[in-house]
């Protein structure tokens, strides 16, 4: 019995030790494709460009904050009475990340809370403003050396209502505008 005990906390001192040799700090950059769907479906597909911060204590959990960027051209549409021009979002972020099966490449999922911006398309009627975001997706990332490669795809749930109006028509789109990004990542990760 004394030796299962002294086994046990031999176990329990090595493992957290273990597990903060497995922890991870990284620095992503991100750059590829956004789009507007459902009341703003009439947009072009636009940049989205950003960085994250990530922090994982153990292989399969972690937090991220980041920094998500997009350019989106909105067409004009004339029975909507809208002029064309280009939609800015700034939307920083966190998320809790969880890796699915932990590795060289790793496929995770992740979710959490984003605060967007909104700007530039005032001639399309849409007045600058800000709303919460909650912003969740999945990816592939890997490991190569120091450095990182990885592939994301974001979904971004505007909370607040994204009001559109001009001297002709002025509709709640009641938060029907929601966006996503696929980006493609390269960055660093220190052990």
């Amino acid at each position: 019995m004394k030796r299962l005990l002294v086994a046990l906390t031999a176990a329990a001192l090595v493992a957290p030790a273990t597990a903060m040799a497995e922890s991870e700090f990284s620095v992503v950059l991100d750059g590829g494709a956004s789009k507007y769907n459902q009341t703003l479906s009439g947009s072009d597909v636009g940049a989205a460009y950003g960085a994250r911060l990530g922090f994982l204590p153990t292989p399969m959990l972690g937090i991220e904050v980041g920094y998500l960027g997009s350019q989106n051209n909105i067409n004009e549409s004339l029975n909507q009475g809208r002029s064309a021009s280009t939609l800015k979002t700034n939307e920083g972020f966190a998320d809790l990340r969880l890796n699915i099966l932990p590795g060289s490449f790793t496929p995770y999922v992740f979710g959490g809370y984003g605060y967007t911006w909104l700007s530039g398309a005032e001639a399309s009627g849409l007045p600058n403003q800000s709303t919460h975001t909650l912003p969740f997706g999945a990816g592939l990332e890997g490991n190569i050396g120091a450095f990182k490669l990885g592939a994301r795809f974001q979904y971004n749930y505007l909370f607040s209502d994204i009001n559109t109006s001009s001297s002709s028509v002025s509709v709640n789109k009641g938060g029907n505008s929601d966006f996503w990004t696929a980006t493609v990542g390269l960055g660093a990760s220190f052990h």
